[in-house]
């Protein structure tokens, strides 16, 4: 009898070890991260000088509203909610969230890169980009209100857009800054379609051009002037380009 005893201890002790490990590996397989694909998103602006105005003509009227020209120094745009857009083949309507936010566009004239973010998406191929021009709420006001990356957009007037630069009309020069508060959300299309696989990295610059951010048909619009702050709102919803590298 002591035989049989000790032989049936042994076997639920056999049998409670295996449970044991197949437990643990069962566990061990569902926490496994998947193999994802890694995408840095970089934020540039052109690094030309000074944008010449499109009138050909010098003796070209100027309407009060225009400048001869604008360079741009700097410029900052708040952006939140980044997706990537499967293309069509794969899934017509899926949208893979990628960072919520909010993130700052940052350009200036040295035409160097700034790293906005990164993180990781799900292997595919995508034809879109998607985000917003972000405007603080109330409590994202007060939780942005110190930070030195987002006080600038963290105030009463709560503006997601800030433009540095220098007028030029008439031979005269006017220093600028100029503040909008334009929202959209924006849908950039790759062409050919951003390809992300296991465990590579993908760069994407967001890029913006000085001359799209005041230039409308033949005119250069006077950052100055508030009646021309519409059609300004307008064009740097237009400005920024997604650009694979």
């Amino acid at each position: 009898m002591l035989f049989i005893k000790n032989n049936i201890m042994k076997f639920t002790a056999s049998l409670l070890m295996l449970s044991t490990v197949v437990l643990f590996s069962s566990c061990s397989d569902a926490s496994e991260p998947e193999n994802l694909a890694t995408v840095n998103i970089t934020t540039e602006m052109n690094s030309d000088g000074i944008q010449i105005s499109l009138k050909e003509s010098k003796e070209a009227f100027i309407q009060k509203s225009e400048v001869d020209s604008v360079h741009v120094s700097a410029v900052r745009i708040l952006l939140s909610r980044i997706k990537f857009h499967q293309t069509k083949e794969a899934d017509e309507e899926k949208n893979e969230d990628f960072k919520a936010g909010p993130f700052v566009f940052v350009g200036d004239e040295s035409g160097a890169g700034f790293n906005m973010v990164s993180g990781q998406i799900a292997p595919g191929n995508y034809e879109k980009i998607k985000f917003e021009i972000h405007r603080f709420g109330p409590n994202e006001t007060a939780q942005y209100a110190n930070d030195d990356m987002f006080k600038g957009f963290a105030t009463e007037e709560r503006y997601t857009v800030v433009i540095e630069g220098t007028s030029f009309k008439g031979g005269d020069s006017v220093e600028f800054t100029y503040y909008g508060d334009p929202t959209a959300n924006l849908s950039l299309k790759f062409e050919p379609a951003l390809e992300c696989t296991e465990d590579t990295e993908s760069n994407i610059f967001l890029h913006v051009d000085p001359l799209d951010l005041f230039c409308s048909g033949e005119s250069v619009a006077d950052p100055m002037d508030s009646s021309n702050k519409n059609v300004i709102d307008n064009l740097i919803k237009s400005a920024i380009k997604a650009i694979k590298k």
